[in-house]
C-alpha cells in the first residue's frame, strides 16, 4: 500500500497519563498506574526547529540545513470531570494533591484538595501514551500545564483546556488499552453549576449564590522553555521551570443593579467560588467540584446597550491575587474534589 492511501479514524485512539516519579521519565512498567481520559481533542505534537545555512557558494540555493532545538507540546480538551479531572488540575496547579476518606451513612467517599504552590510536590510533571489512530504510538515525557482553562455556558457541559509542554516525545510504545479503564461517571453540566460571591472565603455559603450566564476562569504558569531552559549537548529542555503564576476570572452578567458597579468603584475586596455538582455517590453525596478564589476585585462592570430588543448584561473581569502572601497557606485559587476515587 503506498502512502497516504490509508486512513485512520481519531476515534480508535486513547490517551492514558501517568504520574512521573522522575522528570522526564515514563514508567518501566507501561499501562501501571495509568489514568485515562475521554478527551475531545489532543493535540500534542512535536517540532524541531531547523537552519538552512546561508553561506558563500557557487549557487543562488541554499545548500546545507541543520537541526535544532526539539519543542514538545500541545494542548488537551475535555469536559470538566469529577473522576478525570483532578490529576490535571493538580498538575495545573502545582500545589499537589490532598486526599481524606470521608464516611456518611455508613458510605465513604473521598475528598480530594488541590493547592496551588511552587511544582515542588508528588504531581509535578506527567507522561503521556497517545494512541493516535488504532496502531500507531507516541510517548510524552516531562508533561506540565503551561495553562488552563475553564468555561462555562449556559446549555452547555462544562469545558478544560490544557495547554502542555513536554521534555521530550518518541513515536514507540506497545499497545495498553486492554489495561486501561474507562469511568463510567458522567461529566459536569451547567445544570449544577452555581456562581457563588461573599466579602470573605468563609462566608461562602449556599445562601451567596449569584446568577450568571457564563464564565470563563484562565490560570498561567508561564512555564519557560526557550534557551533559558537548555543546556549544550542536548536538543531537548532541562528543566521546565514555571514562574509567576497568574490567574484571571471573567464572567457574563444580566444588569438589575448597581451593586457590582460599587464594587468595582470603591474597589472591594471579595471571594468568589464556583460550585459544580454532579451524580450521586452515596444517598447523601454527590459527585462535585468546588474552585475557591478567597481574594478578588472587581474591573469594568458597566452594562453594554447593543440593541433595543437585547437585555442588559455585564462582562466583569477580575484580579485574583494571593489571600496571605506572608504565610505558607496563603492561595489565591483552591479546588477540591468530591468523589468515589480512593487515590490518584
Amino acid at each position: 500500500m503506498s502512502i497516504g492511501e490509508g486512513a485512520k479514524p481519531g476515534v480508535n485512539s486513547y490517551i492514558a497519563l501517568f504520574i512521573e516519579n522522575t522528570f522526564g521519565s515514563f514508567p518501566s512498567t507501561a499501562a501501571t498506574g495509568a489514568s485515562t481520559l475521554e478527551p475531545l481533542s489532543c493535540s500534542f505534537k512535536t517540532e524541531i526547529e531547523s537552519q538552512k545555512l546561508d553561506q558563500i557558494s557557487r549557487n543562488r540555493g541554499f545548500s546545507k540545513r541543520v537541526q535544532l532545538n526539539k519543542n514538545v507540546a500541545g494542548s488537551l480538551e475535555q469536559y470538566l470531570h469529577p473522576t478525570e479531572s483532578p490529576i490535571l488540575f493538580a498538575l495545573s496547579l502545582g500545589g499537589g494533591l490532598t486526599t481524606t476518606p470521608e464516611t456518611t451513612t455508613g458510605a465513604t467517599f473521598w475528598t480530594h484538595s488541590i493547592a496551588s504552590g511552587n511544582f515542588d510536590g508528588t504531581i509535578a510533571s506527567i507522561s503521556c501514551q497517545v494512541r493516535k489512530g488504532d496502531t500507531h504510538h507516541w510517548q510524552y515525557t516531562g508533561g506540565k500545564v503551561n495553562t488552563l482553562k475553564i468555561s462555562g455556558n449556559v446549555g452547555e457541559l462544562i469545558n478544560v483546556s490544557y495547554e502542555f509542554v513536554f521534555k521530550d516525545s518518541t513515536q514507540t510504545g506497545s499497545d495498553i488499552s486492554g489495561d486501561l479503564s474507562i469511568s463510567a461517571v458522567l461529566p459536569f453540566t451547567f445544570v449544577g453549576g452555581k456562581y457563588r460571591y461573599a466579602a470573605t472565603e468563609g462566608s461562602l455559603t449556599s445562601t451567596v449564590e449569584e446568577y450568571i450566564q457564563n464564565f470563563e476562569l484562565n490560570i498561567s504558569n508561564n512555564i519557560i522553555s526557550d534557551a533559558n531552559a537548555r543546556a549544550l549537548g542536548s536538543n531537548v529542555p532541562q528543566v521546565l521551570p514555571a514562574t509567576r503564576r497568574n490567574v484571571e476570572l471573567k464572567i457574563t452578567q444580566r444588569f438589575d443593579t448597581t451593586t457590582q458597579w460599587d464594587r468595582f468603584i470603591a474597589a472591594t475586596q471579595g471571594a468568589a467560588e464556583l460550585y459544580f455538582e454532579g451524580s450521586s455517590i452515596t444517598a447523601t453525596q454527590n459527585q462535585s467540584c468546588r474552585i475557591r478564589m478567597p481574594k478578588i476585585f472587581l474591573n469594568s462592570p458597566d452594562p453594554e446597550i447593543s440593541g433595543p430588543n437585547d437585555i442588559l448584561s455585564s462582562e466583569i473581569s477580575f484580579d485574583v491575587v494571593i489571600d496571605e502572601p506572608s504565610t505558607s497557606t496563603g492561595k489565591d485559587l483552591g479546588i477540591t474534589f468530591v468523589n468515589d476515587v480512593s487515590s490518584y
